[in-house]
């Protein structure tokens, strides 16, 4: 399979997991204020058809685009640079691409609420621009390891081991601890076992918020609405979401003319009733709540982006 392919069908995959039931609780202000787990009050729900433009306030704390293609180059660099020392020429697996398509999200990595882009639907469906294309895998473009590479590598040749402690001798030089992977982590974040990614409390409220505001009752209705305009239009889901994983489009490499007609009239319906426009600020007031409840701790994950960012500059510098 692909690894076009593999990014479409775990897309699919992870859509159900988001497909929970509906909340009850009362959104008034007053309520919000008095119970921290009460849904958040909605200061202004803007009427848009996409919220690719507009920043979320868990943005901050969370890798953009640009960010990550800097990092995620600059612990390349380290990588090849390192298995050089142990004379080995050494391609680092490649970083996914991130989305080109209309639907690219501009202040963060993910899209958070389906196909947004009514050309894009028009032409290609649920699928990303251009279709899904036999493209080489995922990996170091096949370079087969040998032990002594992966010692290198990772600082132990033993595959039930992830990480060894480094340490052995490789073609006249050391292997540092974990590596030369554990080399990139601790040159761009202090310590061999460092995440080069986004913060675990950041991701985690990010898929948190993301959870509740399809949840949200004011969510939820505003779906119901859109489920009533596909059923008139001869289209049966009960809601966007169940729309873009219906696991038939990822059959086919391009897409399906029923599948340009759903991905259509989705676009239609969610125009018609402000989709992403409700969608949008209930998402919007549930990362405000978690970004108050833990502003300290979100706090530090900035602190280690900016540490990243600058050790990823200085890396690529030298």
């Amino acid at each position: 399979m692909s690894r076009a392919m593999r990014r479409f069908s775990a897309l699919l995959v992870c859509v159900p997991l988001l497909l929970a039931g509906c909340s009850d609780g009362d959104s008034s202000s007053a309520e919000s204020k008095g119970n921290p787990k009460a849904p958040p009050a909605v200061a202004e729900t803007p009427k848009i058809t996409n919220a690719n433009d507009k920043s979320m306030p868990l943005d901050t704390y969370l890798l953009n685009p640009e960010q990550s293609e800097s990092i995620n180059n600059a612990y390349a660099g380290i990588l090849t640079d390192c298995m050089k020392r142990f004379g080995f020429d050494y391609t680092p697996p490649e970083a996914e691409a991130t989305a080109s398509s209309g639907d690219a999200p501009t202040t963060r990595t993910d899209g958070r609420f389906g196909r947004q882009n009514a050309e894009d639907a028009e032409k290609w469906g649920y699928h990303a621009a251009g279709g899904v294309e036999d493209d080489s895998p995922w990996g170091n473009k096949g370079q087969k390891m040998t032990a002594a590479m992966q010692t290198a590598e990772r600082g132990s040749d033993d595959p039930k081991q992830k990480f060894g402690p480094g340490g052995q001798v490789v073609n006249g030089a050391k292997v540092p601890d974990h590596g030369c992977v554990g080399e990139g982590r601790k040159k761009l974040t202090g310590s061999v076992n460092g995440n080069t990614g986004d913060a675990k409390l950041a991701n985690d409220l990010k898929f948190d918020t993301l959870t509740k505001a399809q949840q949200d009752k004011r969510t939820r209705a505003v779906f119901a609405k859109w489920s009533t305009c596909m059923k008139d239009k001869g289209f049966d889901y009960t809601d966007p979401l169940a729309a873009l994983g219906d696991e038939e489009w990822a059959k086919t490499p391009q897409p399906t003319r029923h599948e340009i007609q759903v991905a259509t009239a989705d676009q239609e319906c969610r125009a018609k009733h402000n989709v992403v426009g409700v969608w949008f600020a209930v998402d919007y007031a549930y990362q405000e709540q978690a970004v108050e409840q833990n502003a300290e701790a979100l706090a530090d994950a900035k602190k280690n982006i900016d540490t990243m960012l600058k050790a990823a500059a200085a890396a690529q510098a030298g």
